[in-house]
């Protein structure tokens, strides 16, 4: 490399495609200390959000974490 030259950095993610470890992360706090039921809904809603999530169904992470919570608090609830 030459001092003064300009190095230019992008992306390693493909446009379009959201990183969505946070909600991985999320998941896993969710199911400590949880009965299996209750970490079984929130693994099933878990796919589901990320999906809505990469498809830009959700305007924030915030929208998309309160979303996981309150899907996996239902899908616990319905069996």
């Amino acid at each position: 490399m030459l001092w003064g030259q300009q190095i230019r950095i992008t992306s390693l993610r493909s446009p379009g495609i959201l990183a969505t470890g946070f909600l991985d992360r999320l998941a896993s706090q969710l199911k400590i200390g949880r009965d299996a039921t209750y970490r079984h809904a929130v693994q099933r809603t878990l796919e589901t959000v990320r999906k809505n999530y990469e498809s830009g169904e959700y305007r924030s992470t915030t929208e998309a974490e309160l979303a996981l919570r309150t899907l996996a608090e239902k899908e616990e609830n319905r069996k």
